[in-house]
């Protein structure tokens, strides 16, 4: 059997997990405690999420799969937004500036250290109901510590490119038109 869709396999079995009308909540919550970065954990409760996950990207699916499980369904799948565009999305500038050092130190962080940072992150997004594509992000978290920091400019790209929301002055008037 082909491993070449496996990102794919992992998000679609991730996304049956947290299915609204019958969510597992069991290996949701084995993913979330496995976010403390031991992966035998994880393997040993909910191992079978994984079985076509390659033994070089284990570390990087079973961390995305608990920041999946961290957000509890409000941080669907959407393709093609990466972290740094989802991190930057629905944001007044106002917000947006107070999230910036936020996400400036998230993108200084060492591998070791970005279970905990990305937890951070993904309840803030999710908070937004903002969602992004997990594949592309499994694919970055695998490249975190390339050379080029590669990764980390891309979040940064987009992070910056993302729009600020106008602020409603009076959110109890709504809008006609």
């Amino acid at each position: 059997m082909s491993n070449a869709n496996w990102e794919f396999d992992l998000v679609e079995k991730l996304t049956d997990l947290s299915a609204a009308d019958n969510p597992n909540r069991a290996s949701l919550a084995h993913l979330r405690r496995g976010l403390d970065g031991r992966l035998d954990y994880t393997l040993a409760r909910v191992g079978w999420l994984f079985q076509r996950v390659p033994d070089w990207a284990l570390v990087h699916a079973a961390l995305a799969a608990g920041l999946y499980a961290w957000a509890k369904g409000d941080c669907p799948h959407v393709e093609k937004v990466n972290f740094g565009e989802a991190f930057g999305a629905e944001l007044t500038q106002e917000k947006k500036q107070q999230r910036e050092k936020r996400f400036v130190d998230l993108l200084n962080t060492d591998a070791e250290d970005l279970s905990y940072k990305l937890r951070q992150a993904i309840a803030l997004i999710a908070g937004n109901n903002v969602g992004l594509d997990w594949v592309i992000l499994i694919r970055h978290l695998g490249q975190w510590n390339h050379a080029d920091r590669w990764v980390q400019k891309e979040w940064a790209r987009k992070f910056w490119a993302v729009a600020e929301v106008e602020a409603n002055p009076n959110p109890d008037q709504t809008v006609t038109q």
